[in-house]
């Protein structure tokens, strides 16, 4: 009998997701949207039961997900700025989208997503409107990236 071939394609890579001091480690597809990427970080967090991190509260949407990548891959202490694969693209009118749907979500391939990339990830706040609709903040100023990377300092000894 010939030994059972895994499901998981070859071609898969993992990427460490990070908010404040949070990381979450997913195996992807090359093929898979940013969007259902977004549904699995999601999934992964309300399967842990984790409702907040470092007080933002866990959005039920993909729509309230944005990614960031590091503006230095090899000093990701240097910071973070919005992944371009994630920015939305434009209506019919010229105007972004703001609901990005699976259809119009780039995959993690061309996101240039490689293994063992990190990749932060933030939610938007959402603020009632003067017409009693939700806004999203995403024009105004950026509220940066919530990542501490872990140090492996020495803590000083207290005497």
């Amino acid at each position: 009998m010939p030994p059972r071939q895994s499901k998981t394609d070859s071609r898969a890579v993992t990427v460490l997701f990070k908010k404040h001091k949070t990381t979450v480690l997913l195996m992807l597809q090359p093929h898979e949207s940013l969007y259902f990427v977004k549904k699995r970080l999601l999934d992964a967090l309300k399967s842990r039961n984790i409702t907040n991190i470092n007080g933002d509260i866990v959005p039920d949407s993909t729509s309230d997900v944005e990614f960031g990548e590091p503006v230095d891959r090899a000093d990701l202490e240097k910071g973070w700025k919005r992944l371009q694969a994630d920015v939305p693209g434009m209506d019919n009118e010229g105007a972004p989208k703001r609901n990005m749907n699976q259809n119009d979500s780039p995959t993690v391939m061309e996101a240039d997503l490689e293994n063992g990339y990190s990749i932060a990830f933030r939610f938007h706040k959402s603020t009632e409107d003067q017409s009693g609709g939700l806004d999203m903040d995403l024009d105004g100023e950026d509220p940066g990236w919530d990542v501490i990377m872990p140090t492996y300092e020495d803590e000083p000894e207290e005497q």
